[in-house]
């Protein structure tokens, strides 16, 4: 099997990490995306908004209709940060057979240098850079030849949603709708629920 692998801390999850997902999936010929959820983020200077097994079950929620969307929640199972090695390395222990490509946006790529044994990740997954934004995609190249001499590191451009965690936090805290950013069973949950008020 072909999987790809969003991780993230959706707090909450939104169509912008759906339709990243989904294109991927289709360029790349995936048979499937599977989502996790960061239990205890590394990079975040603070802790999530929403405890893990709220996240998790927003990101249930979110993928439920889509054959091809499954969610992991091992991050959440285990102590400590949630180091993205980590993850790749329990992901081969179980399925050895499966070929694993990493999703990750231009932004924190060009950060993966401040990433827990970050040279150790191409050997356990293709990794996947998309383009979300403005950056510039010509220096994540070099920085990727540089980092990872003799690795194929992919770089796809996708359609940009501008839509971020950040902006719906600050929607739902001035009162303001969330409708059409995230889907719908996931802003009933938000709104039944209180989150991020």
């Amino acid at each position: 099997m072909r999987v790809g692998l969003l991780g993230g801390t959706f707090d909450p999850i939104h169509l912008g990490h759906l339709r990243v997902a989904e294109e991927v999936r289709e360029k790349l010929d995936l048979s499937e995306v599977w989502f996790i959820p960061a239990g205890v983020p590394p990079h975040k200077r603070s802790e999530p908004h929403l405890p893990f097994e709220e996240r998790l079950r927003l990101v249930r929620l979110a993928v439920e209709e889509h054959p091809a969307f499954r969610v992991l929640d091992l991050e959440g199972r285990r102590s400590g940060p949630s180091y993205t090695v980590d993850t790749l390395e329990e992901l081969r222990r179980r399925h050895p057979d499966h070929d694993y490509f990493f999703i990750l946006g231009l932004d924190a790529f060009v950060e993966i240098e401040t990433w827990h044994e970050f040279r150790r990740l191409p050997e356990l997954a293709t990794l996947v850079v998309v383009n979300r934004g403005d950056l510039d995609l010509e220096s994540a190249r070099n920085l990727s030849k540089r980092l990872f001499p003799g690795r194929e590191v992919l770089f796809l451009q996708v359609r940009r949603l501008d839509i971020s965690s950040t902006e719906i936090r600050r929607l739902r805290r001035s009162g303001r709708s969330i409708r059409y950013l995230v889907p719908e069973a996931v802003r009933r949950r938000i709104e039944e629920r209180g989150h991020y008020l």
